[in-house]
């Protein structure tokens, strides 16, 4: 059995990119596969979130090239489980040092609905904002 909060804080963490709409008195998030809407009067809040997670790619290339070095290599054992180690470790320092970075979109609805959708790294705060001005402008023509 999976623990909520802890499968709440990976659904933040999801990539899923998604183009954003107004359409009359509608806010539609467009994905690549699907489509979500949600009417202004329904949305209960707007947030965003900087995500930055470590790249894999450097990770598992330095555990490869390490394999392959370290086993590769019939020398006396130091110089092996240096070739075996060493790009194992600056894999990893790699990996962390150069992460993927992305912001994170989500709008809360007043049923407790949560439409998420990712945008580029820092048009996170940009978006928000602009959604936000857009519900004022909704709101002010209403009235």
């Amino acid at each position: 059995m999976t623990n909520p909060q802890i499968a709440a804080a990976a659904q933040q963490r999801v990539k899923r990119y998604g183009q954003w709409s107004v359409q009359g008195e509608k806010l539609r998030i467009t994905y690549k596969d699907s489509e979500e809407s949600v009417l202004f009067e329904d949305t209960a809040s707007i947030s965003y979130l900087k995500i930055s997670n470590a790249n894999p790619l450097y990770i598992i290339g330095g555990f490869i090239l390490g394999f392959i070095l370290g086993f590769g290599n019939t020398d006396s054992g130091n110089i092996a489980i240096f070739l075996l180690f060493g790009p194992i470790i600056l894999g990893v320092i790699l990996g962390f040092s150069n992460k993927i970075k992305y912001d994170n979109v989500a709008v809360e609805t007043r049923g407790g609905k949560i439409i998420r959708f990712t945008v580029d790294s820092g048009y996170g705060k940009t978006t928000m904002e602009q959604i936000e001005e857009d519900k004022r402008k909704w709101e002010m023509n209403k009235k």
